[in-house]
């Protein structure tokens, strides 16, 4: 899908197809057929398979590509120093962000379908679900593609903010949205910083795997419980303290790591492969 740059007017088609998506799982879901991974599958194949297909058209047209990971080692030298940093800091950063989700309780209809999407007697297809499908689909459409293609039409800023944007409008309610935006920021930071979409990706099972893992350990808790339901005063601002230090911490590690103006060039679009057209850029339309 590297040929697929969205922009501004393709991004809102790529949402308004994964409503459609919603729309088709939504049937399949209420046809009583028990399974969160098929429902999830049938959500996303529109949008992706839509990208493709552009994709596919715009490679043969000769319009110019970006790649969809291209990882930037910088001065680690590697990239294991980055996954390291990334998956301690997200559970303290989902920290720092719930005190913002907890303004918007959710609603009975949506804790109940939340309820029955993730069963916990049904921990494998969960898992498929939350933990392998969503990370690879959703890093796909809202960084490697959404991102991507803003990135190299747009101010990085610009990009992050509205791809995480699109990611929060995806989950359809406030709490998770408000989650989902702010994890978006530092996801599409890091996808800009490093151009890795394994790294999104590996950020994205760390938070989704982690609150599956809650819901294992505390059985009796709402699906939409926060770490202040398990953590008691005074230790809860103590452990907000501290996760603001680690989350600022790997903040600082990560951008003395990787230099603005390489990021930039790495989103350029780059003339299309040998043997093809001359490589114009891709079709605002």
């Amino acid at each position: 899908m590297s040929y697929y740059l969205p922009s501004w007017a393709q991004c809102l088609i790529l949402v308004a197809i994964f409503f459609a998506g919603s729309v088709a799982a939504s049937a399949i879901f209420l046809s009583g057929i028990d399974s969160s991974s098929l429902t999830y599958a049938a959500t996303m194949l529109l949008p992706l398979l839509w990208a493709f297909l552009m994709s596919r058209r715009n490679q043969a047209a000769g319009y110019g590509f970006v790649p969809l990971d291209e990882p930037r080692r910088g001065r680690f030298g590697s990239m294991l120093p980055l996954f390291a940093i990334v998956i301690v800091a997200t559970p303290f950063l989902a920290a720092l962000i719930e005190p913002a989700t907890a303004l918007f309780p959710m609603s009975d209809l949506m804790r109940a379908a939340f309820e029955k999407m993730f069963d916990t007697s049904r921990p494998v297809d969960t898992f498929i679900a939350a933990s392998i499908l969503a990370p690879l689909c959703e890093e796909l459409l809202c960084r490697g593609l959404i991102c991507r293609g803003l990135l190299s039409r747009n101010k990085p800023w610009v990009a992050i903010v509205v791809s995480a944007l699109i990611f929060a409008l995806l989950h359809g309610n406030l709490q998770q949205g408000t989650a989902a935006f702010g994890l978006g920021i530092f996801m599409g930071w890091i996808y800009y910083k490093t151009h890795s979409l394994w790294a999104t990706i590996a950020i994205h099972f760390v938070n989704n795997t982690l609150s599956q893992v809650m819901m294992a350990l505390f059985p009796n808790l709402p699906i939409d419980a926060t770490y202040a339901d398990v953590i008691p005063q005074p230790w809860y601002s103590v452990f907000l303290i501290v996760s603001a230090l680690i989350v600022a911490a790997s903040i600082y590690l990560i951008n003395r790591n990787y230099k603005d103006e390489q990021s930039i060039i790495s989103f350029k679009i780059r003339p299309a492969a040998s043997g093809e057209a001359m490589g114009r850029e891709c079709p605002e339309e």
